[in-house]
């Protein structure tokens, strides 16, 4: 909150609807105010959008938080005495400064006539016995190893007024103080937020600067004093904060809030006893933190009720996406008014769960879930489709440019790694698609050709029994001789169709499982093995392991691992299946590899020693580590290759997996290698990661992302990635490539109809409109991203050992990640083209990429004949000096992006060469 100008009646209460301060007299209403939703102006909003007017009693009564109103004049007046006779070389000038911010805040606000303002406590009434030894306490945090990010000063947080100390904004950088900022604001408005940063950037040391803010504290000795000294000599108002997150968090933030402060803290998590005391001493405000785990606040949400807490902050809080959900049921009944969500995946599989984080942190004033799904989730999914039409392409950019530009601001806070990029070293992310074995493939054939497999796909088809109801729901709903109806088995053969992706052995049950679902597992393997089962059930398990006809992508790994540790790499494998890592234990042992290893069952100590050995010991080749199990508090920098063995629903966890090695401190490229069985559902989950993040980042920052699939999630149009049926399949082609083959044809028809280009040439055509008809057909096809820097020019003509060793393994096809995410030049200009064109009901529900078999005429005349294009072959082999098969085979191993590259730089030259030699140019 800010004053302006001299008057006392009218000031800017910083309310940021929309990013913007609004400036009201102090009679204004709260309630005018215009709501966030209407300024998105998309249409007229329902009743239901309009906030409620929120009570303003955040500062409680005397026995809870706040002084009464006359307590608060009173202390105001005599802290402005103290402060205006305070010595003007006080060494104590934090406490100084923050009395001058608090006098001027509380006269402002009380003169706007609001009171539901939470500013830092005044310590001015407080004496410390240290205050004549300030520079020799105690200050933390203390760190010998890095450098400090600025000169060491307080840093007074704007909007709120909180101040981060010095000893702590010295190793904060810029984007950390700013998320702190934001954080403060949001406690002392009493309002909710999230801090959506990527992971890697600090989110648990920005929210303890916040902390360190809203409690007035100084960052050292004294504050372990802080909490005895003002609750036992003063009336004041004292921070309570409780704080949720996973239980494997917990000692974590133990450790960082010991590391950056002094913190009286109580964890309620455990036995019945360790409870009631911390609830206890949270009633009676004998502490400032309390920290408990979702399931802990689920099953004694009661007793966590019954404190007023100031705020409370959820650690991870995408578990809080289900609107259905018990834990996120709970969690809207949390007694805080300020509640901050912390979380890198706001957004996991639709924009649904964003309106379900942010109508926790902000109840009612989102309007229902209804009003955001019609008003922002369908006309995003619309127009993100392939079969998108102009007027739904148009209306999903405008909507989510506003989402991003006039809604987030006020709830929403998120930053990506690029603002560390120049402390990180390169990362090259490739999706390596694999094929089956021969046995690897009959089994997956064999079990999708089951009846229960046909029991699922066709649930949804009429039944035959003339009832008018869909077969799953009629006639079909139990398989022959299975006892589970198809609904129950979904996910069970989805599972089975992952194991037989990876190893044939996965498919025998478990011996550690129950009878019951042993017996369900025996049924499936009969399913995919109905004449072998028993063999490799009575075959040893070491003979299973490492037979290579199981577990077709050992033939790429073991390749890979024998190119890497001559060369001194260190690798990271990383699974969601720990029963394929110890498959993969023995295969690495029996090779003679050093290998260490992590899942979610080792102890906290435990893992910390493999850590440690690992990243201390260059003899220590390979690192197995459980995907789930990774993804939190481990630094394994020493590392530079990455495998993930098997995609993830949820893109986040291969993202974290990479992140344990692509982070600061990390000196060496780091090669990521994600390994996807073709044909099979590892193809479809990882099409769907791409069209998850594809979501994330059309929320986050109204990326015009290339439109790949057809259909929408959670619709009835299944398209080519969506619904059961694209589950329960397996394609003998590359599907995923031809899917971006698909974009990039129809970008380029889409491009050139756009750009009037009518390219016509024939075989008979001269050398110069050949090569210009050329060079604008490569300029059409370019994919560059519109954010991305490009790469080098002469990486594209320098050998790759890894494609070589890939393509001898029997691997037909590979990318890079990225080149499947982001805009191109062509998406942003029909992106743009559509959201101008005025509404035309007959241009409005045209295509904008229309079918193939539309497409004739004057829209695409170019038709170069194979003798053309040949000779053009011929010709960029020539000029990059070797012959054509040799030439051939290094075109199939780069990457599109390098093959755009390679095309645009040769017409470039051409066209250069072709003006200096033609005869008004030529020196006499």
């Amino acid at each position: 909150m800010a004053e302006t100008g001299d008057s006392d009646s009218d000031v800017i209460l910083d309310l940021d609807y929309g990013g913007l301060p609004i400036a009201l007299p102090a009679s204004t209403p709260e309630s005018s105010v215009v709501t966030p939703l209407t300024r998105l102006g998309l249409d007229r909003l329902p009743a239901s959008i309009v906030p409620k007017k929120r009570p303003s009693d955040v500062l409680g009564d005397m026995s809870g938080h706040a002084k009464s109103e006359s307590g608060r004049r009173e202390s105001m007046l005599t802290r402005k005495t103290r402060a205006a006779t305070k010595p003007a070389n006080s060494d104590d000038a934090i406490q100084h400064r923050s009395a001058k911010i608090l006098s001027k805040q509380k006269e402002a606000v009380q003169s706007a006539g609001v009171e539901a303002f939470l500013f830092p406590p005044d310590f001015s009434e407080v004496d410390f016995s240290d205050d004549e030894r300030l520079e020799k306490l105690d200050k933390r945090p203390c760190f010998s190893e890095i450098l400090p990010q600025r000169t060491a000063m307080d840093i007074e947080l704007p909007g709120s007024r909180g101040i981060v100390p010095a000893p702590i904004s010295q190793w904060l950088r810029d984007y950390q103080i700013h998320g702190a900022a934001f954080l403060h604001k949001l406690f002392a408005q009493q309002r909710g937020g999230i801090l959506g940063d990527d992971m890697g950037l600090g989110k648990t040391v920005q929210v303890i600067a916040f902390l360190t803010a809203a409690f007035g504290k100084t960052a050292d000795l004294r504050d372990s004093k802080r909490r005895r000294k003002i609750r036992g000599y003063t009336k004041q108002w004292y921070p309570r904060v409780l704080l949720v997150c996973p239980g494997s968090l917990i000692e974590n933030w133990k450790e960082e809030l010991d590391r950056w402060g002094w913190w009286d803290i109580e964890v309620f998590h455990g036995s019945s006893k360790n409870r009631d005391e911390a609830v206890h001493a949270a009633r009676h405000g004998h502490i400032e933190i309390m920290i408990t785990t979702y399931n802990t606040y689920l099953t004694h949400q009661q007793e966590v009720n019954e404190v007023d807490w100031d705020c409370v902050i959820a650690d991870e809080c995408h578990c809080l996406k289900g609107k259905k959900s018990q834990i996120t049921a709970a969690m809207n009944e949390v007694n805080a008014k300020c509640r901050i969500g912390l979380t890198g995946t706001a957004i996991q599989n639709d924009y649904d769960e964003l309106w379900s984080l942010l109508h926790w942190t902000n109840p009612l004033e989102l309007g229902s879930a209804r009003d955001w799904s019609s008003m922002i989730s369908e006309p995003l999914k619309q127009g993100q489709s392939h079969d998108a039409t102009l007027a739904q392409l148009g209306k999903a950019r405008a909507v989510a440019e506003r989402l991003v530009h006039n809604l987030l601001p006020r709830f929403f806070l998120r930053r990506t790694k690029l603002l560390i990029a120049d402390q990180l070293p390169r990362k090259f992310d490739r999706v390596v698609f694999c094929p089956l074995t021969q046995t690897q493939t009959e089994a997956y054939k064999s079990f999708l050709a089951s009846d229960v497999v046909q029991y699922i796909k066709r649930s949804s088809e009429p039944c035959n029994c003339g009832n008018k109801s869909k077969r799953g729901w009629c006639c079909y709903q139990t398989p022959p001789e299975v006892k589970e109806t198809w609904r129950q088995l979904v996910f069970p053969s989805m599972l089975m169709l992952s194991k037989l992706s990876n190893h044939i052995t996965l498919l025998l049950p478990n011996p550690s499982q129950d009878g019951e679902r042993q017996r369900r597992d025996f049924m499936l393997l009969k399913l995919a093995l109905p004449m072998d089962w028993k063999y490799y059930c009575q075959r040893l398990d070491m003979d299973n392991h490492t037979d290579l006809e199981l577990f077709g992508k050992w033939k790429v790994l073991r390749k890979l691992l024998a190119f890497w540790e001559p060369r001194g790499d260190k690798v990271l494998v990383f699974s969601h299946s720990t029963r394929l890592l110890d498959i993969l234990r023995v295969l690495f042992t029996s090779t003679s590899y050093t290998v260490c290893y992590l899942d979610g069952k080792m102890s906290l100590t435990a893992r910390a020693a493999e850590v440690v050995k690992f990243n201390s010991s260059p003899d220590q080749f390979i690192f197995c580590i459980s995907t789930k199990a990774g993804g939190v508090g481990l630094n394994i920098t020493s590392a530079n290759k990455v495998i993930i063995m098997d995609p993830n629903w949820n893109p986040a966890y291969d993202l974290q997996a990479q992140d344990r090695a692509f982070r600061i401190g990390q000196r060496r490229d780091v090669e990521v290698f994600r390994l996807i069985s073709s044909g099979t559902i590892e193809e479809t989950i990882y099409a769907r990661q791409i069209y998850k993040q594809q979501q994330a980042a059309i929320a986050y920052t109204a990326s015009n992302e290339r439109r790949h699939f057809r259909g929408m999630y959670g619709s009835g149009e299944r398209g080519d990635i969506f619904g059961l049926d694209n589950l329960f399949t397996y394609s003998e082609s590359l599907k995923l490539k031809e899917i971006l083959d698909k974009t990039d044809i129809a970008e380029t028809r889409a491009g050139i109809s756009v750009a009037s280009i009518n390219i016509t040439t024939t075989e008979s055509d001269v050398q110069e409109d050949e090569d210009a008809a050329m060079s604008q057909y490569a300029k059409a096809l370019s994919r560059d991203k519109v954010t991305a820097e490009p790469e080098p020019a002469e990486q594209a003509s320098q050998p790759d050992p890894v494609q070589a060793i890939l393509s001898q393994a029997g691997i037909a096809y590979t990318h890079n990640n990225k080149d499947t995410l982001g805009s191109s030049r062509i998406e942003s200009e029909l992106s743009a083209q559509a959201q101008q064109s005025k509404p035309d009901p007959t241009q409005g529900m045209q295509k904008v990429f229309r079918d193939f078999k539309e497409v004739g005429g004057d829209d695409y005349k170019w038709r170069p004949s194979e003798a053309i294009r040949k000779r053009q072959f011929r010709r960029m082999a020539k000029e990059y000096g070797e012959d054509i098969d040799a030439f051939a085979v290094r075109v199939e191993n780069w990457t599109a992006e390098q093959r755009r590259t390679f095309l645009d730089d040769f017409y470039d030259r051409r066209n250069y060469m072709r003006k200096q030699i033609r005869p008004g140019n030529r020196k006499s």
